[in-house]
């Protein structure tokens, strides 16, 4: 069994899923309607054991994206026939069974899972998944946060695609028949490499976690935004509660911000903000928060201090006058 997953470890079950949007009319709740879920089950040992395929039948898009019917060859008709997202989650939890490892490959499928589970109201009882494509990256190239495609993995493994891409089922079972040939990888890892693996699992399984918001907003200006208290508070990502903020919202360059803010029960998290413009040049404000390890904390600081030294003078001078700094 792969060293780095908890001992109770009693299967393996690697799920992929495929979604629905609508580009221009988002329900800011669920931006990705999950309407197949695709999942292969291992035993310990790798082998696998059994696979599921199910079919949801779509409500807040009923209407098939054109793109997403060309890249998956879904039909339309098949989504009408299929099961409701709770019929379909339910009967999917109870074939994973206790104590199974969820896994996926990379980091988009967990939370859209979880804004689909939170939007139907329904618990999900499914820890974060084992990000297999960062197994990848970690242990058999020599740029251990490269996000690699499953088709660009499976090329370098000399292993053949001969199942249609980008169905569910399909890419689970391509993802199971890597994780297979990386057990050797994982085994002949040294400690060294090991701990850091498991060290990158743990920041990605609380990222996985995060509380993320979609917040449509009257504004079309960073600043008028960022100046709105209420809208840009943070929420705990555990109890959902009040937090404080320990370092206001930075600018960490390509639009893109951070802040860390303290909840008096859970402590720190880490938090996320970026726009995203709509046709009328309104702004949208996408936010997410997850606790934050020592680790974290000191790269955002880090990135604070570098963020500083590169404002312009007048606002440099600005913020020293403002924290009573001499230089």
């Amino acid at each position: 069994m792969l060293r780095f997953v908890p001992e109770k470890t009693q299967c393996f079950v690697v799920m992929d899923l495929e979604w629905n949007q609508h580009a221009s009319r988002t329900n800011h709740e669920i931006p990705h309607e999950i309407i197949e879920i695709g999942a292969v089950k291992l035993d310990r040992d790798l082998r696998i054991l059994d696979e599921r395929q199910y079919i949801i039948k779509p409500v807040v898009y009923p209407v098939l994206d054109k793109h997403i019917r060309e890249v998956t060859g879904i039909d339309p008709e098949e989504l009408e026939a299929g099961l409701s997202f709770a019929r379909a989650f339910t009967q999917f939890v109870k074939w994973c069974g206790e104590d199974a490892c969820l896994c996926t490959w990379g980091r988009d499928d967990y939370p859209v899972l979880l804004r689909n589970t939170r939007y139907y109201k329904m618990d999900l009882p499914l820890d974060p998944p084992l990000n297999v494509q960062m197994v990848y990256s970690h242990l058999l190239t020599d740029k251990p946060l490269q996000q690699v495609g499953l088709s660009t993995a499976m090329e370098r493994l000399g292993m053949d695609m001969d199942l249609p891409a980008h169905r569910a089922l399909n890419d689970a079972l391509y993802t199971a028949r890597v994780l297979q040939r990386l057990e050797g990888a994982v085994s002949a890892a040294t400690e060294e490499t090991a701990q850091a693996l498991r060290k990158f699992l743990n920041e990605e399984a609380l990222a996985a976690q995060s509380d993320t918001r979609s917040v449509p907003t009257t504004y079309t200006n960073y600043d008028d935004v960022l100046g709105n208290a209420r809208m840009v508070a943070v929420r705990c990502p555990v109890c959902g509660g009040e937090t404080a903020m320990t370092l206001p919202w930075f600018d960490a360059g390509h639009g893109r911000f951070m802040a860390l803010c303290d909840c008096p029960q859970h402590g720190t998290s880490f938090a996320q903000m970026h726009f995203k413009r709509l046709y009328n040049n309104k702004l949208v404000m996408h936010q997410r928060a997850y606790l934050a390890t020592p680790e974290r904390v000191a790269d955002v600081m880090a990135r604070r201090n570098a963020a500083r030294k590169t404002l312009p003078r007048a606002a440099r001078k600005a913020v020293r006058a403002e924290t009573g700094e001499t230089k």
